[in-house]
């Protein structure tokens, strides 16, 4: 058995000593072996299920307990799909060269740290290329970062494809009859296709301290929704609009019975399981009678507006109209 995995850039492969056989020895020698003071180990490999709300019942428990690895955090690039991101752009045009932004001192820390977990992950790798976008820091709500690329340069000079992407209400009025929901939300969805071989060096980016590219798609770059959105309709092709509904890296599984809706959510768990696709632990709804889904609250029979968001519309000022 052999266990590969990329680690500041550089590949590593790990693999078992050749040697004899392993002996099976009884519980009274291993009791013996104790007593003399060896030095015993012993691995496991434990794969954790999502904990699941108390009201969630125990069928789904069960199968959430059957496919627990695809709640987990991938630690390696994910598989060549039939599809990955390419970036075509337009004749003539020099590789794309920005220089980068100044930022504060007290920000580098925090770039240097997101490159060494992304180096970690597996999603970048050092670059040579001639191609250089700049990078920014954006706050989040929860005061921490988020690590961009300004790739506005380049999606200047690519050529922009016509992927269709769905219509939020065509999707919803293909929900009628249902009475059972639940809502997946896959883990850094982008980073779960790759960039094609040929285009990874237009994704080159620069730091205060070195020069990466990406191996996997991200947000910025034109076109990824297209093809984040084309992978997911290949892969869930046989259930899409039958009993599941893909909306770039949400996924809603709807069906008109309970019994009915167990057979349909293990039919999409064994499909993520087979193209290692991860969903977040912290954003999903299992078998519910009601959901929150792009915006829209969906019921039995009804869909309408998520209260939460029409209240914020209400508290808003009123527009007015100045004359000059």
């Amino acid at each position: 058995m052999t266990m590969e995995f990329l680690q500041q850039g550089r590949q590593y492969c790990l693999g078992g000593l050749k040697s004899s056989p392993l002996k099976e020895i009884s519980l009274r020698s291993l009791e013996r072996l104790g007593e003399q003071g060896s030095t015993m180990a012993m691995i496991m490999s434990v794969t954790e299920a999502p904990e699941a709300p108390p009201t969630v019942p125990e069928q789904m428990r069960a199968l959430l307990a059957q496919y627990a690895d695809i709640f987990q955090t991938p630690r390696t690039l994910p598989p060549p799909r039939f599809r990955a991101h390419q970036i075509q752009l337009k004749t003539g045009t020099e590789p794309i060269d920005i220089r980068p932004y100044q930022y504060p001192y007290s920000q580098k820390a925090e770039i240097e740290r997101s490159v060494r977990e992304m180096i970690t992950a597996g999603l970048i790798r050092p670059s040579t290329s001639a191609f250089s976008s700049p990078i920014i820091l954006v706050k989040k709500k929860d005061g921490s970062w988020r690590f961009c690329v300004d790739y506005r340069g380049l999606n200047i000079s690519t050529i922009k494809d016509k992927f269709p992407i769905p219509l939020i209400e065509e999707l919803l009025d293909e929900l009628h009859g249902a009475s059972r929901f639940t809502k997946l939300d896959l883990r850094s969805g982008y980073h779960q296709i790759r960039m094609h071989e040929e285009d990874i060096h237009k994704t080159a980016f620069r730091t205060h301290d070195g020069h990466y590219e990406f191996l996997v798609i991200l947000f910025g770059l034109t076109n990824t929704p297209s093809t984040f959105q084309a992978v997911m309709n290949e892969i869930f092709r046989p259930l899409l609009r039958q009993s599941v509904m893909i909306f770039f890296d949400d996924i809603l599984i709807y069906s008109a019975s309970w019994e009915e809706h167990l057979d349909h959510v293990e039919q999409v768990f064994a499909i993520l399981r087979l193209h290692q696709l991860y969903t977040k632990q912290s954003k999903y709804s299992f078998g519910q009678e009601e959901v929150e889904y792009l915006g829209h609250l969906v019921l039995i029979d009804d869909v309408k507006a998520d209260p939460q968001k029409m209240q914020a519309c209400y508290a808003g000022r009123a527009p007015r109209l100045y004359e000059h």
